[in-house]
């Protein structure tokens, strides 16, 4: 069942990687473009990859603390690669990935996705840190838990202050 999602996901990037100008509305020459298209094969690169790593057994090769820590390391470097990456992105109404609160909304979309990008390289590294002295798989819940919440949080608030109703007497 494992191939048939891996084959699905493959597709379906290959996809999106061949029609990113037409999603993103741009020219294919454009540097955004092009830094879509590069996450769409970082990506495919990452499952692809851990599918092989899951394929041949690390279990086999180290003890089970060791694959932790590397899982621990490679979970790490995907959130601060993406989260450097999102704020080279633009917001289009068109994207599915972005944040529905963002939505046309430029302005926020820029200062969350700069917060995102630091954010990322600090849970990035105290994910690596934290690791060696609390369970793992916990630590990587937690941060990536800390790594979605946090941005969408913000752009909560910010909405709801926005848009909130004033009473005017």
């Amino acid at each position: 069942m494992e191939i048939v999602g891996l084959i699905l996901l493959v597709t379906l990037s290959i996809i999106n990687c061949i029609n990113a100008p037409k999603t993103l509305g741009l020219s294919k020459n454009n540097p955004k473009v092009k830094t879509a298209r590069k996450l769409q094969i970082i990506f495919l690169i990452f499952a692809i990859g851990s599918f092989i790593i899951l394929s041949i057994g690390l279990d086999d090769i180290f003890s089970s603390g060791v694959n932790d820590k590397i899982l621990v390391i490679i979970n790490a470097t995907i959130i601060m690669y993406f989260g450097n990456s999102l704020p080279k992105l633009q917001i289009y109404k068109n994207i599915c990935a972005s944040n529905t609160w963002a939505m046309g909304d430029e302005k926020i979309w820029k200062n969350a996705s700069k917060g995102f990008a630091y954010l990322s390289f600090f849970i990035g590294i105290s994910m690596i840190i934290l690791s060696f002295y609390f369970d793992a798989n916990n630590v990587k819940t937690v941060c990536n838990l800390i790594w979605f919440a946090l941005p969408s949080l913000y752009l909560l608030l910010y909405y709801s202050n926005k848009f909130r109703v004033t009473n005017i007497k």
